[in-house]
């Protein structure tokens, strides 16, 4: 049998035990309840009895396949990995995890009997797979040991509020397609035509049939034309000349104006710790790399030589 071959069957059996055990595990969870049974009535209904959790005990080792025993550490591990995607907590639910980590003995012993270890490529990717599995834990270690303060993250909030202070406008806008038809607009506004019937009926943005109405936004929302133009005017008063953006010809109105509300603590909570672990991670790798002596080798790069053009024929083409 090729290599490859070799390889193939035991990953496709193995994908076929994880399948066949996770389904064992998941089925635990899925368990049909019993249909309920005709009772006599009562004049006063008694209370559910919860249902108690069966009392079990996980054997060390948890099982022996040809002589090899399975640790109940391995069986810990694995229940710790599963967490939170099905539960482990009875004794149908460990006797599928055993079976899982059987089957995979199983596999692991037949590995050795086709000496895979002993593959190239299978050394290569174990030994890149424990790198990185210590490479993690490093980081894993050095952030449980710091992690970010109250104090930190309540700082780093305060800092991002204040570059988040400013206003926010509430306006609508009649959008046409020259400066003209925006000026005839205008026009029509200083007589006492109300600005939500013309942007109805002259707008032809998407906010036309509600009157051109733009609702609350902040300034980084808008293009510069109409956000600078919309900051420079007061409230209830339009622009008296035509504003151009890549839209179009703009007529603002200016409705309402408040000071931005930024999120809550509790909101930026999250994003501030993951910000601040970045920054302790950014740092210890900076610190590990200042202190070692690394030497990066010169890649060479090759420049492609050109094809050498075709050999052309001597002799010309006979014209027929």
């Amino acid at each position: 049998m090729k290599k490859s071959e070799r390889l193939t069957l035991p990953l496709l059996a193995l994908s076929s035990a994880l399948l066949l055990s996770g389904a064992a595990l998941a089925a635990e969870d899925k368990k049909p309840e019993a249909a309920p049974t005709a009772a006599a009535p009562v004049a006063v209904p008694a209370k559910p009895v919860a249902a108690q959790p069966v009392a079990f005990t996980v054997p060390d080792p948890v099982a022996v396949v040809n002589g090899k025993p399975i640790p109940k550490a391995m069986f810990d591990q694995y229940a710790q990995q599963l967490r939170g995607r099905t539960k482990v907590d009875s004794p149908e639910s460990s006797k599928a995890l055993v079976d899982q980590l059987i089957m995979e003995t199983l596999l692991l012993q037949e590995a050795a009997k086709q000496k895979l270890a002993d593959d190239p490529q299978i050394k290569l990717q174990l030994e890149m797979m424990q790198d990185n599995l210590l490479a993690g834990s490093v980081v894993r270690k050095m952030l449980s040991e710091n992690v970010p303060s109250e104090e930190a993250i309540k700082k780093e909030y305060d800092t991002a509020v204040a570059a988040m202070k400013g206003k926010e406008y509430k306006a609508s806008h009649i959008l046409v397609d020259s400066e003209a038809k925006a000026k005839e607009i205008i026009e029509e506004l200083n007589k006492g035509a109300k600005f939500s019937e013309l942007a109805k009926t002259k707008s032809s943005d998407s906010s036309a049939a509600n009157g051109g109405d733009l609702g609350w936004f902040a300034p980084s929302m808008m293009v510069p034309p109409f956000a600078q133009a919309t900051a420079k005017l007061e409230k209830g008063k339009y622009t008296e000349q035509p504003v151009q953006t890549q839209f179009g010809w703009h007529v603002i109105l200016l409705e309402d104006t408040r000071d931005a509300t930024p999120p809550s603590l509790e909101e930026l909570k999250p994003q501030i710790t993951q910000m601040l672990q970045s920054k302790v991670v950014n740092d210890y790798l900076e610190k590990l790399k200042s202190g070692a002596k690394i030497e990066v080798k010169e890649i060479q790069i090759v420049e492609a030589k050109p094809a050498p053009a075709a050999a052309k024929d001597s002799k010309p083409e006979e014209k027929k």
